[in-house]
Formats: structure tokens, C-alpha cells, sequence
């Protein structure tokens, strides 16, 4: 009986190590990014394309969580050393690639240089070219890591609405954000969309935003969310979900 008992302990103990606790609360957190994920104060909740993803696939893994939106170094930071934590929307590139886990595609991005219609001696046609300019980026997002990789100098912000700033105030030539973004951010800050033209598509960074997980979380938890997402890709979800911003 003894050693049946101790046998029935060990396979507890093995199923419970090789098991996720789905009972944990995940960690979610994001930035002030719309249209994709923003704090609506109208209805005192964080909403937008991807945050409505986001949400559909953890309500459909049954996954309990708790959603946060801080300024995006400091959610980068969270999402890199902590355990069970989900980030989104955030770029894919060769730097990241293995500090994630990654889930997929939750929105469509298509970064392109802006400057101010007025300065119509601004003109870049490559990368090279933008080397002359001063460039505002944010700090530890993928646009800034793209474009400090190809040497190109940088006035880093905490969040683009600083950079929209000091575009408007000409303390910058350019900097680069997603064609939805722009118009999301130039509304909220009470700025002019018109004011600002594309004079260069980025289009290494144009390969769409993700969700991903801290390396430290369960493998089980990461596929059961790509399984909710190719779910919700293929029976018309995401697609209504994002009609509603591409509006």
C-alpha cells in the first residue's frame, strides 16, 4: 500500500509540474497607442483594435487577467523580466525575436516618416537620406530599435503626442508612426492630421502588430492563445473587429 501511495504521489506531482496553473491571474499590459489600445474615458476602460483582440482570445482560453496601460518602455520592461505576462501591440523584429514568446498578428501597421506639409524642402527617398535629419522616436519601441540599428540619430520621447509636439514646434524634422495611428493621435492631441505629410515608408516595420508572452510563461498557456486567435481569424471576428477602426 505504501508503495502504491508513493506511486499515485509522484504522478500527482509529475502532472502538476508538467500542468500550467490556469488559476493564475496574467499579467496584460500595453501602451497609449490608438487606435489600437488607449484608455477611453468615456466609458473608463482600455479599448481599441488590439485590446478587443486581445480580450476575445483571453475570453475564449478562459484566462483571468488583469489589464494595465503604462508609457511603453516600462511595459516592454515588465513583459522582458517578469513571468506570465502578455504585451501588446507590439513590433516583431530580429532584436525581440527571442526575448518573446510570440502569439500573432493582431493588427494591420504601416509606419511611414512624417513631417509638416510646410516643409516641403524635407525629401527622402532611403534610409541613408533620413540620416540628416533629426528624427523623434520613443523610446525602446520597435520604429526607435529599427532605426538606431541603421544609424540613424534619434530625439527619444516617452510617447509619440511629444513627438506630434515637437513636430508642430519644429524642435524635429520627422518622426515615424503608423498611417492609423497618426490620425488617432493628431485627434486626440487637437492637431491638424492634415498638417503632416508621409515622405518615407518604413517598410521593414510594415509587417503588422503582436501580441506575445514573457518568456517565463507556460508553453501551454501561448499555444491555447494561437488557437483562440486562428479561431477567431477564421470565423469572422477579427475581421469585424477591425472594420469597426478602419472606418
Amino acid at each position: 500500500m505504501h508503495f502504491i501511495s508513493t506511486i499515485k504521489r509522484i504522478a500527482w506531482l509529475v502532472l502538476s509540474l508538467a500542468t500550467p496553473a490556469w488559476g493564475q491571474t496574467l499579467t496584460v499590459v500595453t501602451e497609449e497607442y490608438p487606435p489600437y489600445n488607449f484608455q477611453d474615458t468615456r466609458k473608463n476602460k482600455i479599448s481599441g483594435m488590439g485590446t478587443e483582440v486581445v480580450e476575445e482570445i483571453l475570453k475564449r482560453t478562459k484566462l483571468n487577467y488583469t489589464l494595465g496601460i503604462y508609457p511603453w518602455a516600462r511595459a516592454y520592461q515588465i513583459a522582458r523580466d517578469a513571468p506570465n505576462v502578455l504585451i501588446y501591440s507590439i513590433g516583431r523584429n530580429d532584436k525581440r525575436e527571442s526575448l518573446f514568446k510570440w502569439v500573432g498578428v493582431i493588427a494591420p501597421y504601416d509606419v511611414y516618416l512624417y513631417r509638416l506639409k510646410s516643409r516641403t524642402e524635407i525629401k527622402v527617398n532611403n534610409i541613408e537620406g533620413v540620416k540628416q535629419y533629426k528624427i523623434g522616436a520613443v523610446r525602446d519601441d520597435v520604429r526607435a530599435q529599427y532605426l538606431d540599428q541603421a544609424a540613424v540619430p534619434l530625439d527619444l520621447v516617452i510617447d509619440d503626442s511629444a513627438n506630434a509636439k515637437k513636430l508642430a514646434s519644429q524642435r524635429i524634422d520627422m518622426f515615424p508612426i503608423d498611417e492609423l495611428a497618426m490620425v488617432a493621435l493628431y485627434q486626440r492631441e487637437g492637431l491638424d492630421p492634415h498638417s503632416v505629410v508621409k515622405v518615407f515608408k518604413l517598410e521593414a516595420l510594415s509587417a503588422g502588430l503582436y501580441m506575445a508572452f514573457s518568456k517565463q510563461t507556460p508553453e501551454d498557456l501561448v499555444r491555447k492563445c494561437r488557437v483562440a486567435l486562428a479561431e477567431i481569424k477564421r470565423d469572422g471576428t477579427f475581421d469585424r473587429i477591425r472594420v469597426k477602426y478602419l472606418k
